[in-house]
């Protein structure tokens, strides 16, 4: 399907990303030879795949914004975050909704941290700026962004982690209702400060990732276990969206069901234009985050791939995902981004 960068007429007053990719994300900048000049001339900004992701094609395709520079996270040593007045990034790679999901391989922002950070922009920095020192107009303002929440896949790959704590507290049902209250919890604290308008993500089929094929083995195509304890969470998860709609005056909530489609292109890439599904387009390197190892050469045909490295998707499946959800039918559910937008 294709998408226009002059379509929507309507667009969001502010734009935040409380996410992470479909699957997983390190944390450091990496440099693949070649490949981020591509894309972000300036140098590597620490998306672990072949170009723009979800949330780089949504900025860009809001038609005013499609020649502006796409805000850098809040933990780039070179954000300008301070004399940002468009959006906010607040990903951080290898967070999760729970703290300590990922603080092995280093400092991260949780979910709850993110959020913090919102309300810390929502109350003291947007304020100082003459644009929205007026309360209602700041509110009104906030009322009309859309809040990108991508969490959880990183609190699975933690809970299946051979000996880790989460796998002894919880069983698989109710670590995953757990996770989903949790996520809840914390899209309550969005609305409180001023979020109305939500796209919160399914998590992806992890039990696809070549990762954890090439780990586990399984004698089918994906890892049809890992996959149940997802979809346990991706149940949940469309039964608290609908409870918090109920809950929150004025707040919508779309969901975007990602699983399915990753999972049919996976089985049938040839179907979805792909021609390869199960090998990565650069080697990983081997440190266990599954990312490409720094100084080989990525494939020729990255067009053609679903996987940039072991866990992490290409520019095209994000840019399929994108298209569909931004403008599309069925995967953003119960309107798209471009709909959701224009509502008041």
């Amino acid at each position: 399907m294709a998408v226009t960068t002059t379509m929507p007429l309507l667009y969001p007053s502010l734009f935040f990303l409380l996410l992470l990719s479909l699957f997983s994300v390190n944390r450091k900048l990496v440099c693949i030879p070649g490949m981020h000049r591509l894309y972000f001339p300036a140098g590597p900004t620490g998306r672990f795949t072949n170009g723009y992701t979800i949330a780089d094609f949504w900025y860009t395709w809001f038609g005013v914004r499609s020649k502006e520079s796409i805000p850098l996270p809040y933990m780039h040593p070179l954000s300008l975050q301070k004399l940002n007045t468009k959006g906010f990034n607040y990903a951080s790679g290898t967070a999760g909704i729970f703290p300590d999901t990922g603080s092995t391989l280093g400092k991260n922002l949780p979910l709850g941290q993110q959020v913090k950070l919102f309300g810390d922009t929502a109350q003291q920095y947007l304020p100082s700026l003459g644009a929205y020192k007026n309360k209602a107009k700041l509110s009104q303002a906030l009322s009309e962004s859309i809040f990108v929440v991508c969490m959880g896949g990183n609190d699975y790959i933690n809970y299946l982690q051979s000996g880790s704590n989460t796998s002894k507290l919880y069983n698989p049902q109710q670590f995953g209702e757990f996770l989903v209250n949790e996520l809840g919890n914390h899209l309550q604290d969005l609305y409180t400060v001023g979020a109305r308008k939500f796209v919160v993500f399914e998590i992806a089929p992890l039990g696809c990732l070549p990762d954890f094929i090439d780990k586990t083995k399984p004698s089918t195509l994906c890892n049809e276990q890992i996959n149940g304890f997802v979809s346990i969470f991706n149940k949940k998860l469309g039964v608290k969206l609908n409870k918090l709609k109920s809950m929150l005056d004025g707040s919508t909530f779309v969901t975007a069901k990602a699983y399915q489609l990753i999972y049919d292109i996976v089985h049938n890439p040839l179907h979805h234009g792909f021609a390869d599904a199960r090998h990565p387009c650069c080697a990983s390197g081997g440190n266990g985050t599954g990312d490409c190892k720094p100084g080989t050469v990525p494939c020729r045909n990255r067009g053609s791939r679903v996987f940039w490295d072991t866990v992490h998707p290409t520019e095209v499946l994000y840019r399929r995902i994108a298209g569909d959800c931004f403008n599309g039918k069925g995967l953003c559910t119960p309107m798209n981004i471009v709909q959701l937008a224009g509502e008041c």
